[in-house]
């Protein structure tokens, strides 16, 4: 790797009936798993416009699940991330991105498609004085979480024995970085597209040309 930095998005698989199963009230199975690869193609690009180099996507799936992906953005590298909880997956992409030379490296959940390029871009910048950079979730979590190569592997410890999945997830990792005195910086919050209601803010927030845009017009057609 000759690039300082690294932007990874971590995937889930667009399986049928295993993803985005909270939308189910208003999309059907099939169009939960469409879902999902939309809004990964958006935040693929708004990654791409940031960081202008590959960036590579991290699958939670098998080997199927990454040829899956590699025929969908050929040209991108596809890696499959390792088994374990969230923590682990974590602690081993940035071992592994940190390995191949990245000085900066940038997680970024695909539930987050329109979130502004100038968080991505700004969370990097601030990885050239602080340790960690962590991006909040309204509920709890956070969208992205960045790390610098000299604080590794130290800064591991935001991801060890962490509430995956409460409300509890961002509290305790900041909890953890104070433990070894880390200098953290907090980027604006952002929201996640998990549930019926966070629809609606997406609809005022993607763009017509996107792909969760033409989307969204798809499934108006289909519902009139």
């Amino acid at each position: 790797m000759k690039r300082e930095e690294l932007i990874i998005i971590f995937v889930k698989p667009a399986v049928v009936g295993k993803v985005k199963t909270q939308l189910l009230p208003y999309f059907t199975h099939e169009e939960a798993a469409e879902f999902q690869l939309a809004a990964l193609s958006d935040t693929l690009a708004v990654a791409r416009r940031t960081l202008r180099a590959p960036v590579e996507l991290h699958v939670a799936g098998d080997k199927d699940d990454v040829a899956e992906l590699r025929a969908l953005y050929p040209g991108h590298a596809v890696r499959s991330q390792c088994q374990g909880d969230l923590g682990d997956r974590f602690v081993h992409a940035f071992a592994e991105s940190f390995a191949r030379g990245a000085r900066r490296t940038l997680i970024v959940g695909s539930d987050h498609p329109t979130l502004p390029r100038k968080y991505i871009a700004d969370a990097l910048q601030q990885l050239d004085d602080a340790d960690v950079v962590l991006g909040p979730t309204r509920d709890g979590g956070f969208y992205a979480v960045g790390i610098r190569h000299s604080s590794w592997p130290e800064s591991r410890i935001i991801f060890r024995r962490i509430p995956w999945s409460t409300a509890g997830v961002l509290r305790t990792s900041l909890d953890r970085a104070g433990q070894i005195d880390l200098e953290v910086v907090l980027m604006p919050d952002w929201y996640d597209v998990d549930r019926p209601e966070d629809l609606m803010r997406l609809r005022r927030d993607a763009e017509p040309d996107s792909a969760c845009g033409r989307f969204l017009r798809e499934i108006d057609r289909r519902r009139s």
